[in-house]
């Protein structure tokens, strides 16, 4: 279903514009809007020859769309030149490159609770294991639990020097949390902007470098985080990562489809809990189904980077904050993570990215 054209107009009026921080339709970056035979609209609109500021409003446009619970596909965008427009302190789509980090990877899940944070650590710190550079960003500003996964619960003493935040360090990696900043209990009621400009600061006023790789845990859903993350920093991609169940996968699709529409492509689909092994006679149970991973990543066309068995010694690491890639040198689990990050190398590098 397409919207009609008043609608479209109040839709499209909630879109800004990195660049003049003003909704696309005030600041004239809108130049007109034409219906089309097949009921779907033709959208002009004026901008700097800037490929990246064009991905940009195409993705936050057709985001604002589904919101609406209206086809992200009803719409054709046609770009005009327009070079007046003005420049933006902070980075821009021109810029969006950490300087100093190769690999920006983002962690994200349709729904909570299918292990997304342990995921991203355990990830994590097997690159660092594999030698690379490694850091952590916690985006999940609403439910933050890397620190405590690592190790560093509760409110921290984040040191800055010459106006940079210097993340704080752990089992060899980088490591940067909305929940240093925060007292144990406190809760965190911000809106899409405030949550934005955290984002930003905690990419560019964070000294990351040298960094092989920045892993971003995301908070589940498909919310002003992950839009936050399209528009402000160039992502190299996204993990999904979801647990077998038909419910888990239902939202992870919602997850990929929202990453395909932000212009975040999919590097690969991680199975979490695909097995439960007892801890005495070490059998497997798979309590949540099975197969699942597989379908969403032929879904997606992408690969199945690997399956992680859920045990007991997994959810005690997390409780004692060391990753169990770091307790337990071997075993399934470790094996899996091995795999996984082995495989995320070797897709970026076929990427040549």
């Amino acid at each position: 279903m397409s919207p009609s054209q008043e609608e479209l107009e109040k839709i499209l009026r909630s879109v800004e514009n990195p660049l003049t921080k003003k909704d696309i339709v005030s600041d004239g970056t809108l130049v007109s809007t034409a219906c089309r035979e097949d009921g779907s609209y033709e959208l002009t609109l004026a901008l700097p020859r800037d490929r990246r500021l064009q991905l940009t409003l195409d993705s936050q446009i057709r985001l604002a769309l589904s919101r609406a619970n209206f086809k992200a596909s009803g719409v054709h965008l046609k770009f005009v030149t327009n070079e007046r427009q003005p420049k933006t302190q902070g980075p821009t789509p021109l810029e969006q490159k950490i300087r100093g980090v190769q690999y920006i990877v983002a962690i994200g899940s349709g729904k909570g609770g299918v292990g997304k944070s342990t995921v991203a650590v355990n990830l994590a710190s097997m690159l660092s294991l594999m030698g690379k550079k490694t850091g952590i960003l916690d985006a999940d500003i609403y439910g933050p639990s890397v620190g405590k996964m690592l190790g560093l619960e509760g409110k921290q003493n984040v040191p800055v020097q010459e106006n940079m935040i210097i993340p704080l360090s752990k089992h060899g990696l980088k490591i940067m949390s909305f929940s240093f900043l925060l007292e144990p209990e406190q809760a965190v009621i911000w809106r899409g902007p405030m949550l934005a400009r955290a984002i930003q600061q905690f990419l560019y006023d964070v000294a990351w470098q040298p960094l092989d790789f920045l892993i971003v845990d995301l908070p589940p859903g498909t919310g002003d985080a992950q839009l936050s993350l399209a528009q402000q920093v160039h992502s190299d991609g996204a993990i999904l990562v979801t647990t077998p169940q038909s419910v888990s996968l239902l939202d992870a699709g919602r997850a990929l489809t929202m990453f395909s529409e932000v212009n975040i492509p999919v590097l690969g689909v991680i199975e979490n809990m695909s097995e439960f092994l007892c801890p005495h006679c070490r059998k497997s149970t798979h309590i949540f189904g099975e197969g699942g991973g597989a379908k969403l990543a032929k879904k997606a066309g992408v690969p199945l980077l690997g399956q992680i068995p859920l045990t007991i010694e997994v959810m005690e690491s997390g409780e004692k904050g060391i990753p169990i890639v770091l307790k337990e040198k071997k075993g399934a689990v470790f094996s899996a993570y091995e795999q996984i990050a082995q495989k995320l190398v070797s897709v970026l590098k076929q990427d040549g990215t």
